[in-house]
């Protein structure tokens, strides 16, 4: 089995680029061209948040349509620049919605997914409300031996990097407890940061990604440079791969080029 990995596209239209410098819509619509060209060809791809970069239905109209030249399956989940009420109007095709929190979980080949939603609406941020937690450790329980994978936008764990970590997943520690005490987790997937991390963890790894938008410094330039842009490098688009073989996961991350 082979799965992708994209995250925090941070798309707005075309005639509202470019977004820190970089055509973000562009930078998506390459990132899904190199998808599709990938062989052997993934199953499918997880987009683990920050669609948009200012909530408006507009933008995430125009992330579905890129997303729609995809030859695969894509599964969806909200980041801290998303809103669940345009974002499941739009991404998921609901009338009327409500801002209920975005869970999901399937399986596919020899592995569970369990997407969770880390959105704290107003807030950079992250948050897992009981609900979730609750719902969490009831998929947990019942799993059969299938390896599980679980991803989510805000990182659970400390990555070393204080103006990064000061972003994190509150009360973090609720979620590591109960992975932490279930061995069928075997990988977490992450985006926020726009960067690759590892973090080890008993018997599974944290993994962040770089983003399909820009990528993040670990320090920021000095003066003059003026924030944001002294955190942002001039790095490629980027994306994770994950190749799954009888239990034992391989990723690589593969640079995409500003172009088709």
């Amino acid at each position: 089995m082979r799965f992708v990995q994209l995250t925090d596209p941070h798309v707005v239209p075309q005639e509202r680029q470019p977004v820190h410098k970089f055509n973000t819509a562009d930078r998506l619509r390459c990132a899904v061209a190199a998808v599709n060209r990938l062989r052997p060809a993934p199953d499918f791809v997880v987009m683990t948040g920050d669609l948009t970069n200012d909530e408006q239905a507009s933008s995430y109209r125009h992330v579905k349509t890129l997303l729609s030249e995809l030859t695969v399956p894509c599964h969806v989940i909200p980041g801290n620049h998303d809103a669940r009420k345009p974002f499941r109007e739009v991404m998921l095709g609901e009338s009327n919605s409500h801002p209920q929190v975005l869970t999901e979980t399937f399986i596919h080949g020899e592995c569970r997914f369990i997407l969770l939603d880390t959105l704290d609406e107003g807030q950079v941020t992250g948050v897992v409300d009981s609900g979730q937690l609750a719902w969490l450790e009831d998929i947990l329980s019942s799993n059969d031996s299938r390896s599980v994978v679980v991803c989510m936008h805000h990182p659970p764990v400390v990555l070393g990097v204080q103006w990064l970590d000061d972003l994190m997943l509150q009360d973090a520690h609720q979620l590591l407890d109960i992975l932490d005490a279930n061995e069928s987790v075997k990988m977490v997937l992450c985006g926020h940061v726009h960067h690759d991390f590892c973090v080890a963890r008993k018997h599974y790894l944290v993994h962040t990604c770089p983003a399909v938008s820009v990528q993040f410094r670990k320090e920021p330039l000095p003066s003059p440079a003026e924030s944001p842009l002294s955190l942002m490098t001039d790095d490629p688009a980027a994306f994770r791969i994950i190749d799954v073989t009888d239990g034992n996961f391989e990723t690589t991350i593969h640079s995409v080029p500003d172009y088709p």
